[in-house]
């Protein structure tokens, strides 16, 4: 090759090739495997072919210069691409068609502030449970906060792991369910209102698992249905839904969870430490190493000194 031709065709040449590099990194998440922490499950190949398309197609705004799907793959910790893909997915499940799930990922980025899991250590945050319902022993050293939405396919797939700690930590350890309801779910917020009736009817744990069961065919029918399936006052539950009654119980456990820097479902605390965990199937795992050290930590603590019992000099003769 001349040495002019060579000096024309090497810059060309070059940059075909770190486009090829790009677009070569941009293709690489093409298993759903790869995609980290999201479920595709109970969706249609033709739903889980969507979704691969849309996370392939539609960037992370993290400023990793990456799209939703590689971002999953190279950087797990990335909560944003791992917000747009659940969005992407819950709208799938749902129903919407492409365009539909483009234009609520696009909101949902437009709006989206920060989505990093903060980093506040072994911050421990005061979380009011007042009459929020319980599971477990109410004087168990370890409680368990979760801020749960029922119509969230994540928040569901976390369930089991709570049952086996509930039965692994009998005596030690307590639940506590706070509403986080997301506004992506179209009936998550009226699944919370009716919850909080059937706590009022002491059934609130029956129609907790009725939604989380099912929590892909929630809608207003069938939270009827599930209400009269557990046996509640159905005169007084859909009088209660009618007026709204726990609509500020529902707005101070969302406030809760804001003043704890929740920033998605499901966020759950142990003795107020956020808890940390790769997938439902680590979280049984990630669960239980932290009660053992907060069981650990309260035998270690040093015990309060008895007060000296007062002693009454005898009195002489």
């Amino acid at each position: 090759m001349q040495p002019n031709l060579q000096r024309f065709v090497r810059p060309f040449l070059f940059a075909w090739v770190m486009a090829l590099g790009f677009a070569w990194n941009q293709a690489q998440a093409i298993d759903l495997s790869k995609i980290k922490e999201v479920d595709f499950s109970g969706m249609s190949e033709a739903q889980k072919k969507t979704a691969l398309k849309v996370m392939s197609e539609q960037n992370c705004n993290c400023g990793c210069k990456m799209t939703i799907a590689v971002c999953r793959e190279k950087d797990s910790s990335c909560r944003r691409s791992l917000i747009f893909a659940r969005t992407i997915n819950d709208a799938l499940r749902e129903g919407k068609t492409e365009t539909e799930v483009v234009r609520i990922l696009k909101a949902k980025a437009d709006t989206f502030i920060e989505a990093r899991l903060p980093e506040d250590g072994d911050a421990v945050y005061n979380i009011d449970i007042g009459k929020s319902p319980v599971r477990g022993p109410r004087d168990a050293p370890v409680v368990i906060v979760e801020f749960s939405d029922f119509q969230c396919p994540y928040c569901a797939g976390i369930q089991p792991a709570l049952d086996q700690i509930l039965k692994a930590f009998p005596k030690d350890v307590r639940l506590v369910y706070k509403q986080f309801p997301l506004n992506i779910h179209q009936y998550a917020r009226q699944a919370a209102l009716a919850s909080l009736v059937a706590h009022d009817q002491g059934k609130f744990w029956q129609i907790h698992d009725k939604l989380f069961q099912n929590f892909s065919a929630i809608n207003e029918e069938n939270i009827k249905k599930w209400a009269r399936e557990i046996g509640l006052n159905m005169k007084e539950f859909e009088k209660a839904m009618q007026l709204g009654t726990h609509e500020m119980a529902v707005q101070k456990d969302i406030a809760d969870g804001a003043a704890a820097r929740v920033i998605g479902t499901p966020t759950l605390f142990v003795n107020g430490k956020r808890a940390r965990y790769g997938s439902a199937a680590e979280a049984f795992e990630a669960f239980k190493k932290m009660i053992q050290e907060e069981l650990a930590a309260m035998k270690s603590a040093p015990q309060p000194a008895r007060k000296a019992e007062a002693r009454t000099a005898p009195r002489g003769n």
